[in-house]
């Protein structure tokens, strides 16, 4: 494995238990591992990168979206979620073939690697495309394959099937930089028996379970309606609740709802933009979450519902929305919600909390702090604010994901990224076409 030399950085944001920021020090990597280097210290390293004007710090994690619907990008908008589902995503859904899925998948990992972040957790269909997409560009996954029935046991058992078939050929790719698990699309597509399966076999595999819940207030209306209590109180009479858990969206949570997750140790991943987007009436109630308990990270959902994959851009939203939400400027502070979205997203993926430290392995990004949105800085504490409420996924120069170098310069080293915008843009025309006729 090639080492790697971060020279002389003006920042560093370690992220570890004291929130300690380093300042004009250098990093070392070898084999995955991080030496914190003073400014006299000098060693030899096959790749040297000049980081003055630069900050580092651990990378990011996008906790919920669905890589393929790039290709949707911009297609449907300004409609009501249920509408925009039937009579837009759902048919263009039905015409999608494998390799449509992977190079969608492609396009939305080389927008995450440019804008910061090195992991991602998605729900889909085709989800082996998906797992050969995050294999071939070196960022980190954990890919749920993406199922639901709708009442209809043929189509349950299909998708059963299919998802065992899924963990058994793809759970040990790329010695866990790569993950699997299940993604029942939400307690209203999947029928009980099919969920109460979906348990049974991540128990049996001890593979993770990731699930919308609770996203508008018209769907928690319509399942109390129909099955006399709230989403997460049904789902916790079946049995389906526990620390593997984690539930996408979660803003119609009530406090009684709220605790159950905090009880269960149940994961909730807030999608501030998506969330606004289709108005789904009410804002997530993270600060209560915390307070209570419940870990949390931060997604952007889906490029058809979000249009943008940049966590920059997701982290701000999130801390205003509360900041709104509550009353409360001081409610969430930077520190918090990056807390959240490096913390908390390492936590739903099941991977080691992201520190910088001498000895340890860490995913790294490095940002230009030489741009007048950044400037000026007045202390340490203001850097962290900079970076939650006016740096963008633009500012990202360089990317380490394992030890190796992935983004130089701000392009993507692994794959070729004019190529896959290419085959995108012929692909999500070609789908439109077979949708018309």
């Amino acid at each position: 494995m090639r080492s790697i030399l971060l020279k002389d950085c003006s920042w560093i944001i370690t992220m570890n238990p004291q929130n300690r920021i380093l300042k004009d020090r250098s990093l070392y990597i070898e084999d995955n591992v991080i030496s914190i280097l003073e400014k006299k210290e000098k060693v030899q390293a096959d790749i040297i990168i000049n980081c003055k004007n630069k900050i580092v710090m651990p990378g990011l994690v996008n906790a919920h979206t669905h890589a393929p619907m790039s290709l949707f990008r911009g297609y449907a908008e300004d409609m009501p979620l249920e509408k925009w589902l039937r009579e837009k995503i759902w048919p263009l859904e039905a015409k999608l073939r494998p390799e449509d899925c992977y190079i969608g998948a492609l396009l939305s990992i080389i927008e995450m690697l440019k804008t910061g972040t090195v992991a991602f957790l998605d729900m889909y269909w085709y989800s082996e495309e998906i797992v050969k997409a995050a294999f071939t560009s070196g960022i980190r996954a954990l890919i749920t394959f993406g199922m639901f029935d709708l009442g209809d046991p043929d189509r349950r058992d299909e998708s059963l099937r299919q998802a065992r078939s899924f963990i058994e050929r793809s759970k040990n790719m790329c010695n866990g930089r790569i993950k699997v698990g299940l993604g029942p699309h939400a307690p209203y597509t999947c029928s009980r028996e099919m969920l109460e399966a979906v348990r049974e076999l991540a128990d049996k595999e001890k593979v993770p379970i990731h699930i919308h819940v609770a996203e508008t207030r018209h769907e928690q209306a319509d399942f109390e309606k129909k099955y006399g209590m709230r989403e997460i109180e049904y789902l916790e009479k079946i049995g389906f609740l526990g620390e593997d858990v984690s539930i996408a969206h979660g803003v119609w949570l009530s406090k009684e709802e709220i605790r159950k997750l905090a009880e269960y140790h149940v994961k909730v991943v807030h999608c501030p933009v998506s969330n606004l987007k289709v108005a789904v009436g009410g804002i997530a109630p993270v600060a209560e979450m915390i307070k209570t308990g419940v870990e949390v990270a931060l997604g952007t959902d889906g490029a058809a519902s979000n249009n943008s994959l940049d966590m920059f851009e997701t982290m701000k939203l999130a801390a205003l929305l509360q900041k709104h939400q509550y009353w409360d400027p001081a409610i969430l502070p930077a520190w918090s919600i990056l807390t959240v979205t490096i913390h908390g997203g390492n936590s739903v993926l099941n991977l080691p909390k992201a520190c910088i430290r001498d000895g340890n392995p860490c995913d790294l990004i490095v940002l230009k702090a030489k741009q007048p949105h950044l400037i000026p800085v007045h202390s340490k504490e203001s850097l962290i604010n900079n970076i939650l409420y006016s740096a963008r996924g633009s500012d990202v120069d360089h990317v380490i994901i394992e030890g190796k170098l992935i983004v130089y310069n701000g392009r993507v080293l692994t794959v070729d990224e004019e190529e896959v915008m290419r085959e995108a843009q012929e692909t999500a025309l070609s789908i439109i076409k077979r949708c018309q006729g």
